[in-house]
């Protein structure tokens, strides 16, 4: 009797894991997926009952690769260790964020990952580099393209993703070095890891180690099929101004005039005031890059105001640069996120199989209470059950446009990024 009622509770259990894991496994012809994802507030219970969620639902298929995206209070060493423990020697990729989106919603606590089975005509190079701004990022970012393409020379190669620090000032200078190497137009799509907005350190993961001050990547090359969105949805404002003097991310003069003065006259208010709600200003009214040849403008927001009345930017802004000042609402930033999705359709064209979201937070700010209509947007472009791990960053890198995946990536503020794989 006993044995009976034991297996009885036994075959419950199992039946009930197996339906909890529905949907949790996917195949995309040749390459399997599965994701994780727990919210229990005991980082070491999230990071077993995620990463069981996932190594149960990949099943015997081969472990070739974890992404790991988590909230702020997940960066500890014992997570890292506990996550190789359990996945064993596999590369280990990811980054800290404000916040992770998945199909279930958006959650501002909690551990994700996306483990990978790779078909047999995919394959991946993984490297990190480590203080990045002590070697200059633009030195990191060509050290960090030399290891990606290592041993790979041979092969087609045909994504680069790149997680990386958000606090790094110049992100423009460490896609530029990245660049050297793996080509002007070759398909380099990233994202900045962020932190709760208190902008004081975030994280990057690899393997066994939680980083800051790095950056780390991927290199996929082989049959994969990928498309890609990307818009901000910002609208110009007023007539065309020029920087006239610039260094790096600072902005010193706009049209002759100390750049401050460009906020000065459109809100009437001097430096002080303006200071005390930078923030808002920098989300909702950001620098505007006309760059030739692209359709949309490049964002820049204001992080400081020095002393001399330059603006410290994230991100650089050449001097000789045309600018204007932007304006983004709700509905314009919904609508981009639409578009973003619509983009990354046309260029996949053929269903979704799985899609990963960096969005900037930025965006989640602007948004308020509506922040989850964005993950709306994105269920009803590509479907209810298309399987979607996600984050939201203090930067994006990506090409301007996706067309045929070329074209020159930059360092974005305020931008939507959707990555859509489909099969083989």
């Amino acid at each position: 009797m006993y044995f009976t009622i034991i297996a009885f509770l036994v075959n419950n259990l199992i039946n009930t894991i197996l339906l909890t894991l529905h949907n949790l496994h996917y195949i995309l012809v040749g390459m399997n997926i599965s994701l994780g994802f727990s919210d229990n507030k005991d980082h070491i219970q999230a990071t077993n009952e995620a990463i069981g969620q996932a190594i149960i639902g990949l099943g015997k298929k081969r472990r070739d690769l974890a992404i790991i995206f988590t909230t702020i209070e997940f960066a500890h060493p014992l997570v890292l260790k506990i996550t190789n423990n359990l996945l064993g020697e596999i590369p280990i990729l990811g980054c800290s964020s404000l916040g992770i989106m998945t199909n279930k919603g958006i959650h501002k606590h909690g551990f994700a990952v996306l483990l990978i089975s790779l078909g047999e005509q995919v394959f991946l190079n993984f490297a990190a580099v480590k203080d990045v701004n002590k070697m200059t990022p633009v030195a990191a970012g060509r050290d960090l393209g030399k290891k990606l393409l290592y041993g790979c020379k041979d092969v087609r190669r045909n994504l680069s993703l790149i997680f990386s620090d958000g606090l790094i000032t110049d992100g423009t200078s460490l896609i530029n070095g990245l660049q050297e190497n793996l080509g002007k137009s070759f398909p380099l799509i990233g994202v900045s890891a962020s932190d709760n907005f208190a902008f004081t350190k975030t994280f990057q993961y690899f393997n066994k180690e939680a980083l800051s001050d790095s950056c780390c990547g991927l290199l996929f090359g082989g049959k994969m099929h990928f498309g890609f969105g990307i818009k901000h949805g910002w609208k110009p404002l007023g007539k065309i101004h020029h920087v006239t003097k610039s260094e790096g991310n600072i902005i010193k003069e706009i049209d002759g005039e100390p750049a401050i003065k460009l906020y000065e006259n459109y809100f009437a208010k001097d430096a002080l005031e303006l200071a005390k709600e930078l923030r808002r200003i920098s989300i909702f009214y950001p620098i505007g890059v006309y760059l030739e040849g692209e359709k949309e403008y490049l964002l820049r927001n204001i992080i400081s105001i020095k002393d001399d009345g330059s603006l410290v930017t994230q991100g650089d802004i050449l001097q000789d640069s045309p600018i204007r000042l932007m304006i983004g609402t709700k509905d314009s930033c919904l609508s981009a996120a639409a578009a973003s999705c619509e983009e990354a359709k046309k260029d996949l064209g053929a269903q979704a199989k799985f899609i990963m979201v960096f969005d900037s937070a930025a965006r989640f700010t602007l948004l308020g209470r509506q922040y989850t209509k964005e993950l709306d947007i994105i269920k009803a472009a590509f479907g209810e059950d298309v399987p979607l791990i996600g984050i939201y960053s203090y930067g994006e890198q990506a090409p301007l446009k996706s067309i045929s995946y070329l074209g020159r990536a930059y360092f974005h503020n305020q931008s939507m990024n959707i990555l859509a794989f489909g099969g083989q």
